[in-house]
Parts: C-alpha cells; sequence; structure tokens
C-alpha cells in the first residue's frame, strides 16, 4: 500500500458530532481527505443531520485551514432520507454555528438555486447526498460539474445501494469510463472521482492509482477505522438510552415514595381518629343508627 495513514495523522481524530446514520464509518477517510486535498472550497449537497459535513468542519478547523465551507440543503426531506421537520434543521444549526460558523455557511436552498452562488472552477471538494435516483444524481452532478477546480474532487454516497429505485451506483460505473475512480464498499458505498484536470495526479494519485492489492488494503484500512467509529457511536448512543431510562425510573421512584409517604400519612390520621376519646364516645350513636336502620 503505497498510502501512507502516518502521513496523514487527521483519520485518527475523534469525530465530535455523532448522530445515527449510513455515512458514520466514512469519517475517518473524511478526515484524512481534508489533510490530504486541503481544498480552498468545499461544498455538500444533501447534509441532512449533519454527520458528514461537521467531519468535514472538524478537519478543516483542527488542520487551521482557510477552507471555505457550505453545506446545501432544504432541510425538509426526500422520498430517501425521509420527510421530517424543523428539528432537524435547528439541532444542527445550534451546534454548527457556534464551532464553524467562522468559515462554514449553511445555505437554505435548493441546490439549483445554490449553484448560482459558486463561480465556475472554484470548487476543489464536492459531496453529492441528495435524493438518489439515477436522473436525479447525474443532473446533481451535471449541473455542478462546471464549478469544479483542476484539482477538483467529488464525492458520492451510496455507491453500493441497489434497492428503492437508488440509481448513483449506474452513475459511478458510467464515470468510471470517463475519470479516475475510487470505490470504498463498506458502509453502503463511498465513490471519489477525480473530475479535475489534474486530479490523476493530484493528491489523491495513490487511490487513483492502486492495483487490485492496494485497494484491498486501502478498503480494510478505512474499514476498520469507520467500524470503530460506529462502534463508539452505537455505546453512546445506548448510554444516553441508559440515562434516559435511569431518569424516568428514579422519576417513578420519587412519585412512588410519594404516594408512599400520602398512604402512610392517612394510615396515621385513620389511626389517630379510631384512638381518639370522640370517636369513642360516639360510637354508641353510630351503633344505634346502624340498629335503627336494619328496623
Amino acid at each position: 500500500m503505497d498510502f501512507n495513514p502516518l502521513d496523514y495523522p487527521a483519520v485518527f481524530m475523534k469525530p465530535l458530532r455523532l448522530r445515527i446514520s449510513a455515512w458514520t464509518e466514512h469519517i475517518p477517510f473524511a478526515f484524512g481527505l481534508i489533510q490530504i486535498l486541503r481544498p480552498a472550497t468545499l461544498v455538500e449537497l444533501g447534509a441532512y443531520t449533519g454527520v458528514s459535513y461537521c467531519a468535514f468542519c472538524q478537519a478543516v478547523e483542527s488542520l487551521d485551514l482557510p477552507t471555505r465551507c457550505s453545506a446545501v440543503d432544504t432541510w425538509r426531506g426526500d422520498e430517501h432520507a425521509g420527510w421530517y421537520g424543523e428539528e432537524v434543521y435547528q439541532d444542527l444549526a445550534s451546534y454548527h454555528d457556534p464551532l464553524y460558523g467562522g468559515f462554514s455557511t449553511l445555505m437554505r436552498m435548493s441546490f439549483d438555486e445554490a449553484v448560482q452562488h459558486f463561480s465556475d472552477g472554484s470548487i476543489d471538494l464536492l459531496h453529492i447526498d441528495g435524493l438518489h435516483y439515477y436522473d436525479a444524481v447525474k443532473r446533481d452532478f451535471e449541473l455542478w460539474l462546471p464549478k469544479m477546480s483542476k484539482k477538483g474532487i467529488v464525492l458520492m454516497h451510496d455507491t453500493c445501494v441497489r434497492e428503492r429505485d437508488f440509481g448513483v451506483e449506474r452513475l459511478f460505473r458510467e464515470l468510471a469510463d470517463r475519470y479516475p475512480v475510487f470505490e470504498f464498499t463498506h458502509c453502503h458505498g463511498l465513490g471519489i472521482i477525480g473530475v479535475g484536470e489534474s486530479a490523476r495526479g493530484g493528491a489523491l494519485r495513490e487511490f487513483f492509482r492502486a492495483d487490485a492489492e492496494s485497494t484491498a488494503a486501502i478498503r480494510s484500512f478505512f474499514t476498520a477505522l469507520g467500524l470503530n467509529i460506529s462502534l463508539e457511536s452505537r455505546i453512546e448512543e445506548t448510554e444516553e438510552k441508559l440515562g434516559r431510562l435511569s431518569e424516568q425510573y428514579s422519576e417513578q421512584n420519587r412519585l412512588m415514595e410519594q404516594h408512599q409517604a400520602r398512604i402512610e400519612e392517612l394510615q396515621n390520621q385513620m389511626t389517630r381518629l379510631l384512638n381518639s376519646r370522640s370517636w369513642r364516645w360516639t360510637e354508641w350513636l353510630r351503633s344505634s343508627r346502624r340498629f335503627l336502620n336494619r328496623k
């Protein structure tokens, strides 16, 4: 394997933002890609909860790069991601803005609207993860292709998914006949496409030129790192659930203790009443009434 991960220690960083996501296991590569490519401009189409996008931003921040980042999404969902409410955008914005707002922008608009904000030849790294129908992802690629720089790299997620009419796999195969490519096959697949004129011999040349043995080694390395992060994510999720259950259990115990205390208080009141002189003195009257009622 000509690629030496020790040359790019960013791949070993711990992600700060983890959510349930089909992208989680590609985070180590996202970290490494930023260190390898050092893009001047990065754009993501389809950010959803921000797992991949915040990984890119974290790497930019950690490496102190002058990269300008933009995430484009309506944050309303689609047929493949599902439809969702305002809470998804608000959760991402509340996390993203304080940490990365100085160099990153969440562009809440359609891909067609956003493309007008970028000059031709200006984008070094484009991640396409929007609607996954063949015609849709092909249109996104062709619409944004003129915006790619000479060293431009395009990422496409879900290159290994062949269900629900996903068309990313088909488009990636077609592009592989025109451009240098590399594909990760874990975590639904991630395609890397060198669309820039100098991409083949550029920063990712060790990926594009990898033979079968090197390809297998690179894939195994990043798969292992990704699985580790995925396991950590599941552990954190489980711990959060246990924490919530513990809080609920504590609240139930508190309510039960309150109810028990109230029961004991009522029992004590009843005992005091039964032992009181007035209760004993009026017992003959209550007995007389019961006797008369039977008559």
